[in-house]
């Protein structure tokens, strides 16, 4: 559902290793599950000479290629405010609750969107050319869930509390010190300095990972929902299979520099988040006066614990939600330089196979549960190229024996697939493997 490192600007990462750079990159993302990367790179554009950028992406799940779709959407959408943009990102990528009004913005833009797998709409940063009809029709039968559902509730608290419940067995009932020693013992040391002890413990609970003062997160959030399949004029699911450990926190809310201790790490990712959005429509930096001016000063000296909402609230109907959506076109940012082509699961096996992807990328991008594929995923770089890996630092269900075997079996892996290691490479210490094709 989320990535466990920080967000790159992948063009950085290109002209790092190479002193001719083409006019025309192109790059393969592998699992990163949030579009973060993209975000990113077209945020950081202005600072580089104008090229030409294709994303080419693969994700396990059409879910995870529908929330890709969904929060980049709402990162170019033109007619959002700042704040508004930022906040709608930060609920959809990690809360199972949603305030109202990012619920009902919700049902709506998933009701847009539902056309952009039919091509009735024309959407012209986005491709989805190399997906089968049949994958089309289940990514807009996802998009038709996610309308329903946000319009008709889902009982998701119920569905993590089932998980915790699972997870802990006999230790579900002093669940809060367990919570507690993941944070001090597991997480704290790995130098997460802004993330509270109240935000982590708050999400462990009942996963809402990001609050603020204005509103009460009430509505459940259908895009965290696993394997949609419609059934007759229905659907059918497996609920809530995604993370219930680590948070959503290690993308937006990890910086390298010293943080000011106030700032909780929903504040970081606000921040982090709205720079982003700022320099994708402005192409110029954002003022640090222009944040704070969003940020509520009540809340600098003390933390944000929401009660949660009546069970009712979460389930309560809502029909008539989106009804003038129909007359209604997403307007986005225009991104001219920019594509992203999503492929199918399939093609991690079968583009090495193929001439016209084989030395293809400038850059791959592998997240830290695809490293089997390494195999398949180096023919596709070009000689020269940087093959970056996310490591597992900071998987807080893995302890440093873990880690250390994980860092052994990847140096193995890379070795075997002719990548040369740039850096030392430590999952205990370091949060990206990087690595270059002889």
């Amino acid at each position: 559902m989320w990535g466990y490192s920080h967000p790159l600007d992948l063009q950085t990462e290109v002209t790092q290793r190479e002193d001719r750079i083409s006019d025309n990159l192109e790059v393969l993302i592998v699992g990163a599950g949030d579009a973060r990367h993209i975000m990113k790179t077209l945020a950081s554009s202005y600072t580089h000479p104008d090229r030409s950028i294709t994303y080419h992406v693969i994700e396990p799940t059409l879910e995870q290629v529908a929330r890709s779709i969904l929060l980049l959407s709402i990162c170019l959408e033109r007619n959002l405010g700042l704040q508004e943009a930022t906040r709608y990102y930060l609920e959809i990528l990690g809360n199972t609750l949603l305030r109202p009004a990012t619920a009902k913005y919700l049902a709506k833009c998933t009701k847009q969107l539902i056309d952009i797998p039919t091509r009735t709409v024309n959407c012209p940063w986005l491709s989805l050319e190399k997906f089968k009809h049949k994958d089309r029709d289940n990514l807009e039968c996802i998009f038709k869930f996610w309308t329903r559902a946000t319009c008709e509730g889902v009982p998701i608290i119920n569905y993590w509390d089932r998980r915790i419940r699972k997870s802990l067995k006999t230790r579900y009932d002093c669940k809060e010190g367990v919570f507690e020693w993941d944070y001090y013992m597991v997480l704290k040391p790995k130098c997460i300095n802004n993330l509270t002890i109240q935000e982590y413990r708050f999400w462990r609970n009942n996963g809402v990972a990001f609050t603020w003062l204005e509103g009460e997160p009430a509505r459940s959030n259908s895009t965290l929902i696993n394997n949609i399949i419609q059934h007759g004029s229905g659907f059918v699911h497996y609920a809530y299979l995604g993370d219930i450990v680590n948070g959503p926190y290690f993308t937006w809310a990890v910086t390298e520099k010293k943080e000011d201790k106030k700032l909780r790490a929903t504040d970081i990712a606000e921040r982090e988040i709205m720079r982003a959005i700022y320099e994708i429509r402005t192409r110029e930096p954002l003022c640090e006066d222009y944040v704070g001016a969003h940020r509520d000063t009540s809340i600098l000296n003390g933390v944000i614990v929401n009660e949660m909402p009546d069970i009712e609230i979460e389930n309560e109907s809502w029909t008539s939600i989106g009804d003038k959506s129909d007359k209604e076109k997403i307007s986005w940012v225009e991104v001219p330089n920019h594509k992203i082509i999503f492929h199918p699961a399939t093609s991690l096996e079968s583009y090495k196979c193929k001439c016209e992807y084989v030395n293809r990328f400038n850059l791959v991008w592998i997240a830290h549960n695809m490293t089997k594929q390494l195999e398949n995923l180096v023919p596709l770089a070009s000689t020269g190229a940087p093959v970056i890996v996310e490591s597992r630092k900071y998987i807080a269900d893995l302890r440093k024996e873990d880690l250390k075997n994980f860092t052994e079996e990847l140096k193995e892996l890379a070795q075997k697939n002719g990548l040369r290691s740039l850096h030392d490479f430590d999952s205990n210490e370091h949060v990206l493997a990087r690595f270059c094709k002889n």
